[in-house]
């Protein structure tokens, strides 16, 4: 398999995966809570959920941050793939996104970590944890966004190798990504068109030949 290849379905399955996952699988199978509660008693009630179902609470919670990796990698070998005049910024995207690999791993371990203490009957340890964890997951927007805003400029400057209009969409949605982290809702609508974005490119490149 060629690294085009390995790339364009990361970025194809990547997305669909973690989208299918985390907004259709976990709340028909997990269930919801009040966004509205008080930050301890809306993770408390997470806690509960997860507690009364932990099996596929954890096949979830895998199953989903592993597709969130598979699509941040495969936008990472897509910047290092750049070897024009956007070879420099495709290989800081890269880097870029590497780090935010990282972000989520740690958040999944400490949540991990947090139903099984609560399991244990150690409940404010357990909200600590899970408090920490979503603290930590705050960082995937803003520095997944900045990765975007790099890696589009590169594929700018070198003209390639996505069609123009998929590279400013790019460009301009991690403009809108990074201060979207911040403001809610807003965010999560400019992340949704980035996830169309980034999988419509998964197809074009695996439709070109190399």
């Amino acid at each position: 398999m060629s690294s085009r290849v390995l790339t364009s379905w990361l970025l194809i399955i990547g997305p669909i995966g973690m989208m299918v996952i985390f907004a259709v699988l976990e709340p028909l199978i997990i269930g919801m809570v009040d966004e509205s509660l008080a930050p301890k008693e809306r993770i408390l009630a997470t806690l509960e959920l997860f507690n009364d179902k932990a099996l596929p609470g954890y096949l979830i919670n895998v199953s989903g941050i592993l597709c969130m990796v598979g699509a941040i990698l495969g936008l990472a070998l897509l910047g290092k793939s750049l070897k024009g005049g956007g070879a420099a910024l495709g290989t800081l995207s890269s880097w870029i996104f590497i780090a935010v690999l990282a972000i989520p791993v740690v958040s999944m371990g400490l949540s991990l970590t947090a139903n099984e203490v609560f399991a244990d009957g150690s409940i404010d340890t357990a909200v600590s944890l899970e408090l920490v964890s979503e603290a930590v997951f705050l960082g995937v927007p803003l520095f997944w966004g900045l990765g975007y805003v790099v890696l589009g400029l590169g594929m700018i400057l070198e003209k390639g190798p996505l069609p123009t209009v998929l590279v400013w969409l790019l460009f301009l949605g991690g403009l809108g990504m990074v201060p979207g982290a911040f403001i809610g809702f807003a965010g999560f609508l400019i992340f949704l068109v980035l996830v169309l974005v980034v999988v419509t490119s998964g197809v074009f490149l695996l439709r070109r030949s190399d």
